[in-house]
C-alpha cells in the first residue's frame, strides 16, 4: 500500500529526460516522499506513483509556487530537474528536521557545482561576504510555515525567490541548519558550470549588468547561425537583471540611506552597497489562486 508522503519536493521542470535521473537519485530514502513536476514538457513515458506532473506555461517563480501548493507533504522541499541527490539525502536532513523540533527551522543540503561545495563556498546573501546571512540551497521546511510566510512574491520572475523565502523566515525568528551528510549536486556541462558560479566580482550590479548583457547578445549571435535557438540560462536572462535587483529591493537599504542606521536593524554594512536589513522593505505580493495554472502573475518575463 502506497504511503502518505512526508516530504513533497517540487519544481520547475522542463527537462522530462532528465527525471528518471532525479528520481533514483532519491530511491535509496525510506522516509515516504512525493515528486511534483511543473512546466510545459509532457513526459512521454509513465512517472513513478509518486510523482506528478502539472502542465503550466507560466513563469518559472510562479510555477514553483504551484508545486508548493499542490503538495501534500507536512514538509516541502524545492528541486530542479538538472539536480541529483546523495545518497538517502531525504532521510538524513528528515531526521535533523525532527531532532530540531522547530517548526521555524530549515534544513538544507549542501550544493555541489563542478566538484566543488559552494554552500560553503557562497552559500551567504552576499556571497563575498561571511557576515551577511547564511542562504540555504533548497531547503527542507514545514509546508505551513510556507503558506503563513505567504509563499513566493509574484515579482520574482525565475530565481531568487528562495533567498526571499530564507529572508522573511529569518525575520520571524526561523534558523537554518545544513546537514553534513546531504548534499543535492547540479550536473551541467562545464561552460554553464563557469558562468553560474558567482565570482566575487559579480556581486557589482554593474558588472552583473555587463556581463549579462555581453553573454545573452553573445549567445544570439551565436545561435543565430544554427538551426535551432538555445537561449541564454536563466541565471544571466532574469536572474542577474531582473531577479536578484528585486531580491534587494525587498532586503537591502541603499548606501546613502544606510549611514547612521541603528545596527540591531541589520545584518552587516558593506561600503558602496549599503546595509543588509532585518526587515522586509516592502510588502508581500503573493500569488493569488485565480488562474495560476494558465496566466503568469506579477512581471511575466518570456512567459505566458
Amino acid at each position: 500500500m502506497r504511503k502518505d508522503p512526508i516530504i513533497s519536493l517540487f519544481g520547475s521542470m522542463i527537462h522530462p529526460e532528465f527525471w528518471m535521473r532525479l528520481y533514483n537519485s532519491l530511491s535509496s530514502n525510506k522516509v515516504p516522499f512525493e515528486l511534483i513536476f511543473v512546466g510545459n514538457k509532457i513526459p512521454n513515458f509513465k512517472l513513478p506513483e509518486n510523482c506528478h506532473f502539472i502542465y503550466s506555461e507560466t513563469k518559472p517563480a510562479q510555477c514553483y509556487e504551484i508545486g508548493s501548493r499542490y503538495a501534500v507533504g507536512d514538509l516541502i522541499m524545492h528541486t530542479g530537474d538538472d539536480c541529483v541527490f546523495s545518497e538517502r539525502a531525504l532521510d538524513n536532513i528528515y531526521e535533523i528536521f525532527r531532532n530540531l523540533n522547530d517548526d521555524k527551522a530549515m534544513v538544507s543540503c549542501g550544493y555541489i557545482l563542478g566538484g566543488n561545495d559552494l554552500s560553503v563556498e557562497q552559500g551567504y546573501y552576499w556571497t563575498d561576504d561571511n557576515n551577511s546571512p547564511r542562504m540555504p540551497f533548497g531547503a527542507l521546511m514545514k509546508r505551513e510555515m510556507w503558506k503563513k510566510l505567504g509563499g513566493i512574491d509574484n515579482r520574482f520572475i525565475a530565481q531568487y525567490w528562495d533567498l526571499d523565502i530564507a529572508m522573511r523566515m529569518y525575520e520571524i525568528g526561523g534558523r537554518l541548519v545544513f546537514a553534513e551528510n546531504a548534499w543535492v549536486e547540479e550536473v551541467q556541462s562545464s561552460a554553464a558550470i563557469f558562468w553560474k558560479k558567482k565570482f566575487s566580482i559579480l556581486n557589482n550590479p554593474l558588472v552583473y549588468k555587463i556581463s549579462s548583457y555581453f553573454y545573452h547578445n553573445l549567445s544570439r549571435g551565436i545561435q543565430f547561425f544554427k538551426k535551432h535557438k538555445k537561449r541564454p540560462r536563466l541565471w544571466l536572462e532574469f536572474g542577474v537583471t531582473k531577479d536578484r535587483p528585486i531580491l534587494d529591493q525587498f532586503w537591502v537599504i541603499k548606501k546613502d540611506s544606510a549611514k547612521g542606521i541603528a545596527l540591531e536593524s541589520i545584518y552587516c554594512h558593506k561600503e558602496g552597497r549599503g546595509a543588509i536589513s532585518k526587515r522586509r522593505l516592502a510588502p508581500i505580493e503573493p500569488f493569488e489562486d485565480r488562474h495560476i495554472l494558465t496566466v503568469s502573475q506579477g512581471p511575466k518575463g518570456r512567459w505566458k
